[in-house]
């Protein structure tokens, strides 16, 4: 070793408040060639009259000191190990995971379920889109999309027409250039008789119908155990503690679920325009979209029902799934449903 990397080695201990001007100019210099000017080791040392070897030492240095910091911009990337682990944990067919900070979670879970669905979606299917705010960013982000009739799966809910149901499926339809199926009514009604009544108009009807020939849904999961649910927010106080009371924890598509996945209230079910359980366990693909650890018990909560197939999410959302036991009998139970009806 030379005498210039015995003090190389001397000054590897140092702070970079402790390295002189001279020193930190010297590996600022390196780290500029290396990082900026994209040179080789061999070409600095050259150029410098160092060994490669002590280049590799101040590049080391500089990056330990602080004087290098590498930031790598992954968000919205897809992390294929911790999708394939996800998806095995909760007994689906697929899912994606992205990166993503909770600031831009919505938007990057929407993004990548948009990308999903133009990659995937085949002419002349039939989709039933439901609502929420990551599937309104997911229509912001959407790429055009093969012709497909595109139905509305619950009712509408709130003022908001950005979020709206009716929005969205409009959105997707014209983006490709296939039919819409809105519903025009609310989701939840005062009473049974009320909905009942409402299913019968002709429009309402005539999405209802085409419930049975949808090939693939794509819906938003609500949490009410913390409470992240649009649907959750827009009820009366009576309504929501006494469901809150009897166990629900969870909702999709208006189907209200307990923690281990287990049906809620279907008196409720009966004041909703909306899909049924059963109707969406008989859907050949079914893609849930949700972001945030948040929202991680309810979506627990959906795949120990087996209401959907595949999950497009953050890894906020994931890891937090993959820290607990691993979903079982979903697949099997959603086979059930299917032969039963």
């Amino acid at each position: 070793m030379s005498r210039s990397d015995n003090r190389m080695s001397e000054t590897d201990a140092q702070t970079s408040s402790e390295l002189s001007s001279v020193e930190r100019s010297r590996l600022v210099t390196v780290a500029r060639r290396f990082f900026l000017e994209d040179r080789s080791k061999v070409e600095i040392a050259q150029e410098l009259g160092y060994s490669r070897f002590k280049v590799a030492r101040m590049l080391e240095q500089a990056r330990a000191l602080g004087i290098v910091t590498i930031t790598l911009h992954d968000h919205g990337t897809i992390d294929a190990d911790l999708s394939a682990r996800l998806a095995a944990h909760l007994g689906l067919q697929d899912a994606i995971v992205v990166e993503s900070d909770d600031d831009e979670s919505r938007q990057r879970v929407g993004t990548a379920a948009a990308e999903l669905l133009g990659a995937t979606l085949r002419p002349g299917e039939v989709v039933g889109m439901a609502w929420g705010r990551t599937l309104s960013a997911m229509v912001e982000s959407m790429p055009s999309l093969p012709r497909v009739s595109v139905v509305q799966l619950t009712g509408a809910v709130g003022s908001n027409l950005e979020d709206s149901p009716v929005e969205i499926v409009r959105r997707v339809a014209l983006n490709s250039g296939g039919t819409a199926q809105p519903i025009f009514a609310p989701l939840v009604v005062d009473d049974a008789a009320t909905a009942t009544a409402l299913r019968r108009q002709p429009d309402v009807a005539q999405a209802l119908r085409m419930f049975d020939d949808i090939t693939t849904a794509v819906v938003a999961v609500g949490s009410w155990d913390p409470p992240a649910s649009q649907l959750r927010a827009t009820m009366n106080a009576e309504d929501r503690d006494d469901l809150f009371a009897r166990g629900v924890r969870a909702e999709i598509a208006a189907i209200l679920l307990g923690a281990d996945g287990s049906r809620i209230a279907p008196d409720f079910a009966e004041r909703c325009i909306s899909i049924t359980a059963d109707q969406l366990s008989r859907i050949p693909r079914v893609v849930g979209v949700a972001g945030g650890a948040v929202k991680a018990g309810a979506v627990l909560a959906v795949a120990r029902a087996g209401l959907f197939t595949e999950l497009v999410t953050d890894r906020q959302l994931a890891e937090v799934i993959l820290a607990g036991p691993a979903v079982e009998n979903a697949p099997a139970q959603r086979a059930e449903r299917r032969e039963a009806t």
